[in-house]
């Protein structure tokens, strides 16, 4: 009778686990879909971007859109809450965008800021965020590009 109760425990244990697994994979296959097909608009991958952070366990809202001051996105994970410019541009980004989150680091009192783009990160951006960090107060620069997307989808975390 014990053998019996025990697997039919385990077994209620491990269809929770599948169960638990398959709800982050449909979200994911939907967030690649829309990363292929790509976005209409800025505001579409600002929510893109909060969607497949909350799919990865981050807690990530969506800032109002307008008079934001250069945050579009919060984003926390256990630790630490940052806050993310969003560029969906058919060009590289400028520094310009690591402007506007430290700006927006102040305002919002915290010291992680980042940048998520469809694009990949130019040198010059890298090499900006190295300055933040040394010369402000700022502890860390997060630089989300296509790549590091295409690595979330496939539900790696990066921060």
């Amino acid at each position: 009778m014990k053998i019996v109760l025990f697997s039919l425990i385990l077994l209620i244990l491990l269809l929770l686990l599948l169960l638990t697994f398959r709800r982050k994979s449909p979200d994911l296959t939907k967030l690649r879909e829309e990363w292929r097909k790509g976005f209409k608009d800025g505001w579409a991958f600002e929510n893109f971007s909060a969607e497949l952070f909350n799919s990865l366990g981050y807690k990530a809202i969506v800032t109002k859109g307008s008079h934001d001051f250069g945050a579009d996105l919060i984003v926390k994970n256990k630790r630490y809450t940052f806050v993310l410019q969003a560029k969906y541009y058919a060009n590289s980004i400028s520094p310009k965008a690591i402007e506007e989150a430290l700006v927006a680091a102040a305002i919002y009192g915290v010291d992680k800021i980042g940048i998520i783009t469809n694009g990949e990160i130019p040198q010059a951006v890298r090499d900006f965020a190295q300055q933040i960090r040394a010369k402000t107060f700022v502890t860390k620069v997060a630089l989300i590009g296509k790549s590091e997307i295409e690595k979330m989808l496939k539900g790696e975390k990066v921060l």
